[in-house]
């Protein structure tokens, strides 16, 4: 039994206008994947500086409340005051400073923090940056 014909015209794309939309994404996409590529690592380096904005300003308020600057960065997320505070100081603490815990940077690593500054700051807080040296990447508080 021979098939009837189609009543209706069959409609669709030809290979030509398929091949044309496939160019035209590929024209796009070479112009904007290069924009957008050196544009992670600057996201990072932004977050390391609002990081250490966050634990720069927990540093200065728990020396507001304790009267000196903590030795290192664990004090910050301590519910209680720490023991080696006097019984005075302790009556002033507002703990923890850092309500969602002491951040890593971006790449992964703790951030590193000397209570004695060699820039000429209160303190030095740092990071070691995307290649993990001391070097031209560094984000610090004394930049």
């Amino acid at each position: 039994m021979p098939l009837a014909p189609c009543p209706l015209p069959l409609k669709g794309f030809t290979l030509v206008e398929l091949m044309l939309v496939v160019v035209i994404i590929g024209v796009l996409a070479a112009m904007v994947v290069p924009r957008m590529a050196g544009r992670t690592e600057q996201a990072k380096t932004a977050r390391a500086a609002s990081d250490l904005a966050a634990i720069g300003l927990a540093l200065d308020l728990y020396e507001l409340d304790t009267g000196a600057y903590p030795s290192r960065l664990d004090p910050l997320i301590a519910r209680d005051a720490p023991s080696e505070l006097d019984e005075e100081t302790r009556g002033r603490w507002r703990g923890p400073y850092l309500k969602r815990g002491l951040p890593n940077d971006p790449w992964g690593r703790p951030y590193l923090y000397q209570r004695e500054s060699q820039h000429g700051q209160d303190y030095d807080l740092s990071s070691l940056g995307p290649d993990g040296q001391p070097g031209r990447d560094d984000v610090a508080n004394w930049q």
